[in-house]
């Protein structure tokens, strides 16, 4: 019985060993500024493919473009022809292994096409630097997706590789491609911080080329932050670790700078300065890519939850990843403490003015989100204005009509609990979920109009009801109205309401 246990162990485990994706990279093997990677294949493949595109960045990147040099084999080792069919896709029927190289996508300037935003690429610097956003440099089996897979990495000696995901005798282990290159990895000398924050590990991961900031004043900058976020969230993170992967630039490239969200961590490329100077811009920035555990985390339609890295198709709900995403960022941060009522207001008037002077606000949002790829691509940046205004406005909307019990803060958590990382919705069904969960009359019409449709956002109706209103300022055109702090103080209403002072309060310290 022992010897027969024996046997089917052993047999399962290497059964399970060959149907999986191995990549290995040894980073001490930087030339011409690439680097090569080599992969264990299972039986069967036929193409192997890079991504056209990846969860969060809303634009075409075509990271096969900077791949060269593929070389497949099979199990003697004898070398295949491969066929290159298009940008992202090499076909190598019955490959055992293959190899190639690889360059990084900060400093390719012989690579045509679209430039792709720091946070998404990948940087190899011998013994500084590598920046692995691991979807930019490995590729997948088609149709096998997935298939678990593993990556081996040897690091410079004197650096340090960090990432939500763990390594266990260097290897990082994950169930599917999506998973692996949803873990960025960070290699660079050591100047990292963990801490515990409730139920979750927090890593926070600092590169500064002066050393003009370290790794523990963002741990002071992002305490109050985290603590801020798990009130909002009711107590609990919905991940049990999370990574900050921060690397500070003293050279802006393309003078654009940002971050980039997954699941259990976040990739940022920011100025290098002061704690002083930079300190807010990494609260604020934080604020938002921490809030993508939400959504798209625990809650998502079926075009992010099974994502398809060669032919992307858009949710209509940009609003609700990015929109009410940001929203909530800024939210928190008033019910924190850690920005006063004028100051969020005057955030909210920036996003309104910015709306309406930069984007097009006669088309739905829904018809954008759906055709942000293409006809709608210089419309995308809206979603962080005009979307944030319309969690500002549903927020309001579902407080007014419930006395203040029940908002968007709630919405997310039950909408989350009913769904979680591994069930996805229907596009379609949204906004009959939220009917159905809020059970507030008059909120499906709501998102029709303001979402699906392109009538205006009711602000004008909705921020009287806690003490604010909607006014043009110096006699301008409507379309150049401002929202405008009212608190005791400015005497804009001069007695507000019970309800108004109630629903303000339940709105700004709930």
């Amino acid at each position: 019985m022992l010897k027969k246990i024996f046997i089917f162990l052993c047999f399962f485990t290497v059964a399970k060993a060959q149907d999986s994706l191995r990549y290995s990279i040894d980073l001490n093997r930087l030339q011409n500024d690439r680097l090569t990677v080599n992969v264990k294949l299972p039986a069967g493949v036929k193409e192997f493919c890079f991504p056209k595109m990846v969860p969060g960045t809303y634009a075409i990147y075509n990271f096969g473009r900077f791949v060269s040099n593929l070389q497949a084999f099979d199990a003697t080792g004898k070398a295949l022809s491969v066929v290159r069919k298009d940008t992202n896709t090499f076909f190598l029927p019955n490959a055992s292994k293959l190899s190639y190289e690889v360059d990084d996508t900060w400093d390719s300037p012989e690579i045509k096409g679209t430039y792709i935003f720091e946070p998404a690429g990948t940087n190899f610097q011998q013994d500084t630097l590598f920046a692995l956003n691991t979807h930019a440099l490995l590729g997948y089996i088609k149709g096998r997706e997935q298939v678990p897979v593993s990556l081996q990495l040897k690091t410079p000696k004197g650096l340090v590789a960090s990432s939500s995901l763990q390594a266990h005798n260097n290897t990082y282990t994950a169930s599917s491609f999506q998973q692996l290159t949803d873990a960025p990895i960070l290699v660079a000398p050591a100047d990292t911080v963990h801490l515990r924050v409730a139920n979750a590990d927090i890593l926070i991961s600092v590169y500064s080329p002066n050393r003009k900031i370290k790794a523990s004043e963002v741990e002071e900058q992002l305490k109050p932050l985290l603590k801020a976020q798990l009130n909002y969230l009711g107590g609990t993170f919905p991940v049990e670790n999370y990574a900050f992967l921060i690397v500070m630039s003293a050279h802006l490239k393309n003078g654009s700078y940002g971050a980039l969200e997954h699941a259990q961590s976040s990739f940022y490329y920011l100025p290098e300065d002061s704690i002083s100077v930079m300190g807010p811009v990494i609260q604020d920035v934080s604020a938002h890519e921490f809030f993508h555990i939400q959504t798209p985390l625990n809650l998502h339609s079926k075009e992010i939850g099974s994502f398809d890295f060669q032919n992307p198709q858009m949710s209509k709900h940009l609003w609700l990843y990015e929109g009410l995403t940001e929203y909530a960022a800024q939210h928190m941060q008033l019910q924190g403490g850690l920005i006063s009522l004028p100051a969020f207001l005057e955030r909210m008037t920036e996003k309104h003015r910015t709306s309406y002077f930069s984007f097009d606000n006669s088309i739905p949002f829904t018809k954008m989100s759906k055709g942000v790829l293409g006809k709608y691509k210089e419309e995308y940046g809206n979603v962080y204005q005009k979307g944030a205004l319309i969690g500002l406005c549903l927020d309001l909307y579902l407080r007014n009509e419930t006395k203040g019990r029940y908002g968007t803060q709630q919405l997310i958590r039950d909408l989350s609990a009913r769904f979680g990382p591994e069930k996805s919705f229907d596009d379609d069904d949204l906004f009959q979920l939220i009917a159905e969960t809020t059970q507030v009359k008059g909120i499906k019409k709501f998102l029709d109009q303001y979402i699906s449709g392109n009538k205006e956002l009711p602000l004008k109706e909705l921020l009287p009801t806690i003490g604010c209103e909607l006014r043009s300022s110096d006699g301008k055109k409507e379309k150049e109205a401002i929202l405008e702090a009212m608190n005791q103080e400015l005497k804009e209403i001069k007695n507000p309401s019970p309800s108004q002072l109630n629903l303000r309060k339940a709105w700004m310290y709930h």
